[in-house]
């Protein structure tokens, strides 16, 4: 089974080198860089380490990893950030998963054996408070709601009807991923301090997109 690694990646020129010397080709078959219109000298670092870039349709997480997705070969789809906060040797764990026959692997930093260099006070409370909504809510009965570190086969991802195109993309893909009957089992991740530069992630505004996809969901759920 063949296994391909999108990596969405906007102006990440100073982090999206050491993510890249990290891939195995032994375990990792396609990378796909999706450029969400850098203007840092991202897409040229990575075409000179011999690997492809793709060009994002729309703007936003969600939409990266979609049009990542459309543009994938591989049996398998996996996908990490590209600040270098994912640990790319834990792979191999989430592909075992799916060989035990589940449907979906997901890396959770709240596991025995995971932890996070980056997790501050805010995020990590803010994390408990969206996996305890979410699991109350759509009955997943995940441990790290905002790492999105998954693994499935490509008919999983494209089965699901996904619109989020932001950062809601990660709680809007466990739920309609519970929704749609898939098993699922979490293995423990470590997510490392980012390389450089700061994070796309807004504390207020994506909380609320986040807190808000939980609530339509499940209003159009009942």
């Amino acid at each position: 089974m063949r296994l391909t690694l999108i990596i969405p990646a906007m102006n990440e020129a100073d982090c999206i080198g050491g993510v890249l010397k990290d891939v195995d080709p032994d375990v990792i078959h396609e990378v796909l860089v999706v450029d969400g219109h850098s203007t840092d000298g991202t897409r040229d670092i990575v075409e000179k380490m011999g690997f492809k870039v793709i060009p994002q349709e729309g703007t936003g997480y969600g939409n990266a990893v979609r049009t990542g997705i459309k543009h994938a070969a591989g049996d398998y789809i996996t996908m990490v950030d590209a600040d270098g906060s994912y640990r790319l040797e834990d792979i191999p764990k989430l592909i075992a998963v799916l060989e035990e026959g589940y449907d979906i692997a997901y890396g959770s930093r709240y596991l025995p054996e995971a932890g996070s260099d980056d997790d501050t006070i805010i995020r990590y409370v803010g994390n408990k408070v969206f996996t305890f909504l979410l699991n109350v809510l759509h009955g997943v009965n995940i441990s790290d709601s905002l790492f999105l570190y998954v693994a499935a086969k490509k008919e999983v991802f494209e089965s699901l009807d996904m619109v989020s195109g932001g950062f809601e993309y990660c709680i809007e893909f466990p739920i309609k991923a519970h929704k749609a009957g898939f098993s699922h089992k979490e293995v423990p991740s470590f997510e490392k301090e980012r390389i450089a530069g700061d994070s796309k992630v807004n504390a207020l505004s994506d909380g609320l997109k986040i807190l808000w996809t939980m609530v339509k969901l499940k209003f159009r759920q009942s």
